[in-house]
């Protein structure tokens, strides 16, 4: 309860009050101050928790991590001179943020995801405690993850992304879990995965929009 209370306390100051003067462009060293805090408020109260997961550190996640912050540095970079940017879309649905190939929400939004895969780590923790086998884990965490998306449906009226993200949160059940429970320093994988989602979704609908401008283009000619 103390976890789904600072889950929902930390999301409804972020979309209720933070967001309508603060974004993950704009403003993007207070949100990412923002998140930050979280995580660390989330982490002091259950350092218990948190020190059983760090402890015996290893290189290869780390390492991997370095690697993939690399390859979506390039991503971030590249993409945006191949594709053009669908600014008139974007400035229609300017909270739509997380569609951004830009350099400042790539900073802010990695501490968005630090502070999600902090309760992603402690909820595989709790459901293991509680002596489940994963695939008990598996369909707890998609109940009480989905659950916990469910307000933000109600926040963003119904628009596709709030389910879009509710939808995928169920999904995720079956991969972070499995990466935190079953390897070691998984939740630096869970991480990465985590941020790939985000990645992919940006990429894909930037060339997705692409290809509408093509076909736009060719149908007026």
């Amino acid at each position: 309860m103390t976890w789904v209370f600072i889950w929902w306390l930390s999301w409804g100051i972020f979309f209720l009050y933070i967001f309508k003067k603060a974004d993950y462009i704009k403003n993007f060293l207070f949100t990412s101050a923002y998140f930050l805090a979280t995580a660390l408020i989330t982490i002091s109260v259950f350092a218990g928790h948190i020190g059983r997961a760090i402890e015996g550190f290893v290189w290869p996640p780390i390492i991997a991590l370095v690697v993939f912050l690399g390859v979506q540095i390039c991503v971030f970079y590249f993409v945006p001179k191949y594709v053009r940017e669908p600014r008139g879309y974007l400035e229609n649905h300017p909270t739509r943020q997380f569609l951004h190939p830009n350099f400042r929400r790539l900073f802010s939004k990695s501490f968005d995801i630090l502070a999600q895969q902090v309760f992603v780590l402690l909820l595989v923790m709790f459901l293991q405690d509680a002596s489940l086998a994963l695939g008990q884990i598996i369909l707890f965490f998609a109940i009480i993850f989905g659950a916990v998306h469910v307000p933000l449906i109600m926040i963003d009226r119904g628009a596709w992304q709030s389910w879009f993200f509710s939808i995928f949160s169920v999904i995720s059940a079956f991969v972070f879990p499995v990466l935190i429970a079953k390897i070691h320093y998984g939740f630096v994988y869970s991480y990465i995965v985590h941020w790939s989602f985000y990645l992919i979704t940006t990429t894909v609908f930037l060339v997705w929009q692409e290809r509408q401008s093509v076909k736009i283009i060719k149908a007026n000619i």
